[in-house]
C-alpha cells in the first residue's frame, strides 16, 4: 500500500485535533512531535504529488553464503578444525 500525501495530511489533521484537546503539556508535545514527523516525511520525500513508498522492501530470497574454498582443503570447513 502506498502512502499518499493526502493520507499524511489527514493524519496531521487528526494529530492536530488531538493536540487541541490535550490537557497536560506532555500530551500536547507528543501530538505536536507527531505532526512534525509527518511534515518531515513530506519534505524529505521531495515528491509532494506522488505516493510515498509504504516501507522498506524485504527481499523474497535470502542468499546463502558459500563456504570459503581452500586450495588444498586445509583445516576443513570449520574454523575449529586444526
Amino acid at each position: 500500500m502506498a502512502i499518499t500525501t493526502e493520507m499524511l495530511l489527514e493524519k496531521m489533521e487528526q494529530e492536530l485535533a488531538k493536540a487541541k484537546q490535550a490537557m497536560p503539556a506532555e500530551q500536547l508535545r507528543e501530538h505536536i512531535y507527531a505532526v512534525k514527523a509527518l511534515c518531515e516525511v513530506l519534505l524529505e520525500s521531495g515528491k509532494a504529488e506522488q505516493p510515498l513508498p509504504a516501507g522498506p522492501s524485504v527481499p523474497k530470497t535470502v542468499l546463502k553464503p558459500e563456504p570459503l574454498k581452500m586450495e588444498d582443503g586445509a583445516n576443513g570447513d570449520s574454523i575449529f578444525d586444526f
